[in-house]
């Protein structure tokens, strides 16, 4: 089991990560590291990653998780990408839900990865031990937030069949969060089915939460209801009708779970 996190900040912050047989799988025969020495392979690259930025993902090591394999909407997004459609992979962290869609059979030229850190788009590359003539997706590094001109190539106005979300809305305060949202749905190709899926933490009952690892110092931590009226709000402003669909679900949080944090599922569409 995962040690427990250190106090403060560090309260996000594990020494070791507990590793599931698929993240173990992947490791040894894609990226072909031993067993014996994953563990202290995937600690050295969180401590580079948390270095960049102390995100709470980072240090509990969650992107060791695979978490896009766990959303019950994975095997219609892996087979419509093997029809041809596309995805973005918002807020890809190291790559690693994008990775395991191309280990999986999804075509790598119909996935993209966006991430304001190009460190840690580099840092992908070191944790799978592969390189972009091996993995041949592509990636962007850009601000998500940034309206100072054209957006950047690939983050374009109806580019997408899919987007995919995990621990990247919640970072943001309300404000914020509907401006991610009204950018995601309008990223989104306009028609029936194109979708947003992923999770991200929440609460029962929903609150403002003072963070240091957030861009305005604050999150909006949503419960089932809130989430529900950000998003329905944001579309109905921008003439797009939605279908929400949004769950708890056990995210294996540790300590975390006692200081009230959830996590959910979602998954929002095109009507």
């Amino acid at each position: 089991m995962a040690d427990q996190p250190k106090q403060g900040m560090e309260n996000f912050y594990y020494e070791n990560p507990e590793l599931s047989d698929e993240a173990k799988a992947i490791l040894k025969n894609y990226s072909g590291i031993p067993e014996t020495e994953q563990t202290a392979h995937v600690r050295a690259v969180r401590d580079k990653a948390w270095q960049l930025y102390r995100y709470p993902c980072i240090g509990r090591f969650a992107f060791i998780t695979f978490s896009i394999g766990q959303s019950e909407h994975y095997h219609d997004a892996l087979q419509r990408l093997k029809s041809g459609q596309n995805l973005l992979d918002l807020a890809c962290c190291f790559g690693q839900d994008l990775r395991k869609l191309v280990i999986d059979g999804a075509p790598p030229e119909n996935v993209v990865g966006s991430e304001l850190e190009q460190g840690f788009i580099d840092l992908g590359y070191e944790l799978f031990n592969d390189s972009p003539e091996k993995l041949k997706a592509k990636f962007i590094a850009a601000d998500f937030f940034d309206n100072s001109g054209s957006p950047a190539p690939g983050l374009e106005e109806h580019s997408y069949d899919m987007i995919h979300a995990a621990s990247f809305f919640h970072l943001f305060g309300w404000d914020e969060q509907v401006a991610a949202w009204d950018r995601a749905l309008k990223m989104l190709k306009p028609k029936p089915g194109s979708m947003i899926f992923g999770r991200q933490t929440a609460v029962a009952r929903a609150t403002v939460l003072k963070h240091p690892a957030t861009r305005s110092g604050e999150m909006y931590r949503h419960d089932l209801e809130s989430f529900r009226d950000l998003v329905a709000g944001v579309a109905e402003k921008s003439g797009i009708e939605v279908d929400i669909e949004v769950h708890y679900v056990d995210g294996r949080l540790g300590a975390m779970s006692a200081e009230g944090w959830k996590m959910v599922r979602f998954c929002v569409s095109l009507k």
